[in-house]
């Protein structure tokens, strides 16, 4: 089976934003960016409605991320999107759950399979809590729409905007509180388990 063409799109988009940023943060993730592998994987689509705040979400962004915020409310309804957590698992709150979605796009899981990098985007609409939780993987955000107060370690919230840069150190407690706009990120993984599932407390 053949890559498909708008795989390689979503490819070409998120791996050029990434090496040809200029902030050293995401520079450390260069060399896995670069060689990530090179084995590909049919994924079927699937929907989740955080989806939906892309459209608007490109209104919320400036010169150097809108066109990935673009390309990905083009692909939207072919791209896999789905969530870390359950109503079940009780570590986030309803609002959370009704209102977030990510889609990788290079990693454990594909559609570009990759066991050194995960990257893709992540979308949380208006007035959302991602608690503080941590992860064995170094962490990047690449805020691309929208706005959000960060919460990193034991440092006091900031507030970051479209096309700030929020790095997260390998078992670093982190969350954040979105705005009245909806949030969309660049996320990248590297190091530890690039699947593992967030611990909270």
């Amino acid at each position: 089976m053949s890559v498909q063409i708008n795989d390689l799109e979503l490819l070409d988009a998120v791996r050029d934003f990434a090496l040809r940023h200029s902030h050293p943060a995401v520079q450390k993730f260069s060399d896995s960016m670069q060689n990530w592998g090179d084995d590909w994987v049919s994924i079927e689509p699937t929907y989740l409605p955080a989806a939906d705040f892309l459209a608007e979400a490109i209104a919320n962004t400036d010169q150097q991320t809108r066109p990935l915020v673009e390309t990905f409310a083009q692909h939207k309804n072919r791209m896999h999107w789905e969530q870390s957590y359950k109503k079940a698992d009780d570590v986030v709150p309803d609002a959370m759950l009704e209102g977030y979605a990510f889609a990788e796009i290079i990693g454990k899981r594909g559609p570009f399979i990759s066991d050194r990098i995960r990257a893709g985007m992540g979308i949380w609409g208006p007035d959302i809590l991602y608690p503080r939780h941590q992860h064995q993987a170094e962490e990047i955000y690449i805020v691309l729409a929208g706005a959000a107060e960060f919460k990193i370690g034991v440092d006091d919230e900031t507030r970051h905007v479209a096309g700030d840069v929020v790095y997260v150190q390998s078992n670093m407690p982190h969350g954040f509180r979105t705005t009245d706009q909806s949030l969309v990120v660049y996320y990248l993984w590297q190091a530890g388990d690039l699947r593992q599932t967030s611990s909270f407390g």
